[in-house]
């Protein structure tokens, strides 16, 4: 931070109101912990006003409605739920959690070991044969976490030289798995692929790869792929796809954005996590079984991290078999997000270009955006409060979460506070 964005961060007189994250983000003191005494007034003081809405901990099941402490009433509270992943309900399906339970009693708590040593298990293995089957792919490789996943794939691949170009919007683990790989990052405008290709033209042949997403996390609208893909192939760019929101819910097999649009084939390596519609935790990479074994043993974030635990393997491999078997929790979840963006339109909200379930409400500057979350989170509204480094502070933006379980009723309560809250911080 220079000296004049560090002169704002006034320990004497403080006020959080002058501030946001972005200002500790590059702070550079005399001494190494120097900006946590300053970042420490920042986080009083947002909580004296009860800006701070991060944290709360839930106390029950992440459905439709649940249970939170409530910091500033240092009591437990119920809150309408638009914020978890469970978008189609798994993390609470019964099948699903007796499973969990049986596996448990079999192999306890966790893998407790690495993958390449003895962390790997026989339902890792087939949870690994069976998303392979399902993605149409040779081989996938689990990983602790989806931004495990992207940390260690492009991290082991590029090297210095290297040229990975993101979309502006791309997940941070693909930019610090880049980075990782003090590869050359390239960033075009959100999915625009002339301005791809004006950057792939000029590479002239560098190694490269393209990085994308199947629906981005934060705006919720879907990648562009037939123009994308097209524009990569031209120039023999290399294409990692993530495809964590959308797994599960595009395609007529639910194998994400990529089927949805008929490019399956085309894609190099598809990325994915179980954190979302999957109910659970984990993340995946699939592709050809070559570049697979490759990465098996070269990705840092997989091979020297704990391996997944076998009952969430096991909860796994039970909602591939309950989604394949029954698709209605999908449709519900499509009614749902269409119903929701519909109010939200008609009620004259920014959703921007959203086509799935991850809705955002565009807010604007921090400042807003922190008396809006106050003023939900007092109302029983839980959402996603999405800022600096998530987005700029320009964008800030609450973010909904819909899922199968969410009744007309729960959505129309939602619309109501947003209605309420957005026109008290209006009026004043």
């Amino acid at each position: 931070m220079d000296s004049t964005n560090k002169s704002r961060i006034n320990t004497n007189s403080f006020n959080c109101d002058n501030l946001t994250l972005q200002d500790f983000a590059a702070y550079k003191g005399e001494d190494l912990f120097d900006v946590t005494d300053a970042f420490w007034e920042f986080y009083q003081d947002s909580v004296r006003k009860k800006y701070m809405v991060y944290g709360n901990p839930i106390c029950s099941a992440p459905v439709s409605e649940f249970n939170i402490f409530d910091r500033y009433l240092n009591s437990e509270r119920g809150f309408l739920n638009f914020c978890s992943y469970n978008y189609l309900g798994y993390s609470c399906h019964p099948s699903v959690i007796q499973t969990v339970q049986e596996t448990l009693v079999r192999y306890g708590t966790g893998a407790v070991s690495a993958p390449l040593l003895s962390g790997y298990y026989d339902l890792t293995k087939q949870l690994e044969e069976e998303m392979a089957t399902f993605k149409k792919k040779e081989d996938t490789i689990l990983f602790p976490t989806g931004y495990a996943v992207n940390l260690g794939v492009l991290s082991c691949l590029l090297q210095p030289g290297d040229v990975a170009i993101l979309d502006i919007l791309s997940h941070t683990s693909i930019y610090d798995g880049a980075k990782l790989a003090k590869a050359d990052i390239k960033v075009f405008s959100h999915n625009n692929s002339e301005h791809l290709e004006r950057i792939l033209k000029r590479l002239n042949h560098r190694r490269v790869i393209v990085c994308l997403e199947g629906v981005y996390s934060m705006d919720g609208d879907l990648a562009n792929l037939p123009e994308l893909v097209s524009v990569c192939k031209k120039y023999g760019a290399k294409i990692l796809l993530d495809e964590a929101h959308a797994t599960l819910i595009f395609g007529e097999n639910g194998r994400g954005v990529a089927e949805y649009y008929h490019v399956e084939d085309e894609i190099d390596l598809t990325i994915g996590t179980f954190s979302k519609a999957f109910g659970a935790i984990g993340g995946f990479v699939t592709g050809d079984k070559k570049l697979m074994t490759y990465i098996r043993m070269f990705a840092r974030s997989y091979v020297f991290s704990c391996a997944m635990a076998p009952a969430t393997a096991a909860g796994i491999l039970k909602v591939l078999e309950l989604y394949q078997a029954d698709r209605s929790h999908l449709l519900k979840l499509w009614e749902n997000a269409i119903y929701m963006q519909k109010i939200l339109k008609e009620a004259g909200f920014n959703i921007g270009k959203t086509g799935s379930q991850v809705i955002p409400v565009i807010v604007g500057n921090d400042k807003r955006l922190r008396k809006i979350s106050q003023l939900i989170h007092e109302k029983g509204l839980y959402t996603g409060v999405v800022t600096y480094p998530a987005v700029s502070n320009k964008r800030t933006r609450l973010r909904l979460s819909i899922s199968t379980n969410h009744t007309i009723a729960q959505m129309d309560q939602c619309l109501s506070i947003l209605k309420e809250v957005f026109q008290e911080v209006n009026n004043n």
